[in-house]
Parts: structure tokens; sequence; C-alpha cells
């Protein structure tokens, strides 16, 4: 880590032909392979997540950016359900070069860098990893919730996405520890695929609906993420490496 921020230091000193600086991805490279532990824990719950992943359907490798956790109340008493983090294609950093220099802070509140993650056309995943056993039914309808209040007026296209989308989650028993990702290839489109225990191997579904996959971005990304602690993890990391 130190010698990530020695190296960034060195590259603000250079001037870059390219029109950005090509040294804060060497940073972000030196985060994620130069350190002895292949694996980031999530503090609240534990979960280990490699820095870089191979995942069905996607080209090439793609590395941690972030973790989070997912809490929900019941009553008085806070549950925590999940662990997150989210993998991208290290070029999309070179589309964030806006922000260079800002804080974290400043980072978290500017939605349009998000925004920007979203809409570059690399891939990106959401690793969630359960802690507690939930059934497929409750995280569907909780997920459901939170995506039906971001899609305004949903065209034809929309309700057939959202109805393969629960499709995957019909009948399914979620045990502490299975693992879904959601993988946009896209803007547009989304994989999904569900492991009981480890990556997945295989994409069970696409999703695709430009509104669909931008509302679950949203959900997780926008001004108010069911997971602030995601969010504001991938703020702290962004505000290191760019």
């Amino acid at each position: 880590m130190l010698y990530s921020l020695n190296l960034k230091k060195e590259c603000r000193k250079k001037k870059c032909i390219l029109g950005f600086n090509p040294c804060f991805i060497l940073i972000f490279v030196v985060y994620v392979v130069g350190n002895a532990d292949e694996n980031v824990e999530e503090p609240a719950t534990s979960v280990k997540f490699q820095r870089s992943v191979a995942l069905p359907g996607c080209s090439t490798t793609l590395s941690l950016l972030g973790t989070g956790f997912r809490e929900k109340k019941f009553a008085i008493i806070s549950v925590k359900v999940y662990a997150a983090g989210l993998y991208v294609n290290e070029s999309i950093l070179t589309g964030l070069t806006t922000w260079k220099g800002r804080s974290a802070d400043e980072i978290q509140r500017d939605s349009s860098l998000f925004n920007s993650i979203f809409q570059d056309q690399a891939e990106k995943s959401l690793q969630i990893v359960l802690v507690r056993d939930v059934d497929g039914k409750t995280f569907w309808d909780a997920l459901d919730e939170a995506i039906s209040p971001r899609l305004k007026s949903p065209s034809p296209d929309d309700k057939t996405a959202l109805s393969t989308f629960q499709g995957i989650f019909q009948n399914r028993p979620l045990n502490k520890g299975s693992v879904i990702l959601l993988t946009w290839t896209s803007p547009s489109k989304m994989l999904v695929s569900v492991s009981s225990g480890g990556l997945p191997k295989d994409v069970d579904a696409a999703v695709e609906s430009g509104s669909v996959t931008s509302a679950l971005f949203d959900v997780f990304f926008g001004d108010s993420p069911v997971s602030p602690t995601l969010k504001s993890s991938l703020a702290n990391q962004l505000a290191m490496v760019l």
C-alpha cells in the first residue's frame, strides 16, 4: 500500500502526452496484484473476496474495487444479510480522470462518477455472498422492492427482463455461503449467475433491458444505496488510485 502511494506521488510529477495519466492504472494494479494476500476481507462479515477474478460471461479478468455489506432491519434489530464486492475491468479507470484529486467524500457524493462507471462499455460485476440463509423469493422481493420505484413506466421489454430476473430466484434456496454474480457486460445487458458456494461457473440467465440494469446499478451506487459501506469503500479506493 505504501508503495502504491509513493508511486502515485511520482506519477503526478510527470506530464502525459496522452491526455490522461496512465500511471494510475499501474497504481491500481499494484494494489490488486502487488499484495501477498490474494484476498480482501470485508470486515463486518469476515467474507473474503479475491483481488482479481475470471467470471462466467466475461472476456477479461476483473479487479476488486471495493467491498461492503447489506444490513436489513427487522423491528429494532439490524441483521447482516450479505457481503458484496464490485469488480471492474481496469480500463474503466481511464474514463475517470475528471475526478483526479477529489477526496473520497467528494467522489461519494458525485452521482455522475458512478454513472460514468455504469455507462462504460467495459465489463463490471457485483459479487454477493450470503451470510445467512435466505429463500430465493425473499431475496427477490427485497431486490424488486428497491428496483420497482426506479422504473417509473416499465416497457414490455422491462417487464420481460424483470420476469427473467425473478425466475432465477423463485423456489431456490439461498443458504449461507451462496454466491450471486450480477455482471454487466454492457450498460443494457446483465448476466446473472448463482452457486451454492464458491464462484459460479456458468451463467443462469441474461437480463436485457437498459432500464432494469441501470435501476439495479442505482440500487447499489445511487444516492440512496442499499449498502452505504460498499459505495464508501469504492469512493475511498478511487480517491487513492485516481
